[in-house]
């Protein structure tokens, strides 16, 4: 069986199949339809959209939609709010305010959401404070945005330790067989190429041109110094 070493580049191969493997059983949790639900309604039912609301009503009632060529007041948007990055304020150990986020994509766009301009467009998602939604809804929406960030967290570290190992697996292991000893299933990871290569059968007078070219000896060298060696009776 034929030696194959591991280069940087096998390495760097085997670890992006790896990591890819991992992701593909193992996906990035996502808001369950639960949470989703909850985040749209409470989004509907917010303070803000409803003054807004209600603002835009009022002052169509009363004709002051249009002065001077320039909407006054809050309108629907025009694009499809699909998703919203849904944040959740605290205060750090220094008292410093901070925040936590997460993006919650709807099936379905909301049914409307009011703005005092145009601002929102395709290149991203309206923000959402959950401090900012009815009181009433805050404590439900909490709970879940921390549950679902403790998924989140859980499963990053996973990754990351997951990642982390295959790293140093592959760093430690200097051949292909040596690899496969230890993980037999990196087999489907390992280029067909490679592994035809390994299994070649190499006799002792091949593996030692093998080794030659490998390390590129030339003998030349090394012989004149041995029969000089030699001659002056060393």
């Amino acid at each position: 069986m034929a030696s194959v070493r591991m280069t940087q580049e096998m390495r760097a191969n085997i670890r992006r199949a790896a990591e890819h493997a991992y992701e593909l059983s193992n996906p990035e949790p996502k808001p369950d339809n639960a949470y989703i639900a909850a985040v749209k309604q409470a989004v509907l039912n917010s303070p803000e959209q409803k003054f807004l609301k209600r603002m835009a009503n009022e002052g169509r009632a009363e004709n002051l939609h249009l002065r001077k060529g320039k909407n006054l007041l809050p309108e629907k948007n025009k694009e499809a709010v699909t998703a919203v990055e849904l944040r959740l304020a605290s205060r750090d150990a220094a008292g410093n305010r901070d925040y936590k986020e997460t993006i919650v994509q709807f099936d379905v766009p909301l049914s409307e959401w009011w703005v005092v301009e145009q601002t929102y467009n395709r290149w991203g998602n309206p923000t959402v404070y959950v401090n900012d939604l009815a009181t009433e809804d805050q404590h439900d929406i909490s709970e879940m945005f921390e549950a679902f960030q403790t998924n989140v967290g859980e499963w990053r570290a996973a990754s990351r330790n997951y990642n982390g190992s295959i790293r140093d697996l592959l760093e430690n292991c200097s051949t292909l067989k040596q690899l496969l000893e230890i993980w037999p299933a990196a087999e489907s990871l390992v280029e067909n190429e490679k592994l035809a290569k390994m299994h070649v059968k190499v006799t002792r007078k091949e593996r030692a041109q093998q080794i030659k070219d490998e390390i590129c000896f030339d003998p030349t060298i090394a012989n004149q110094a041995v029969l000089t060696a030699k001659l002056l009776g060393a």
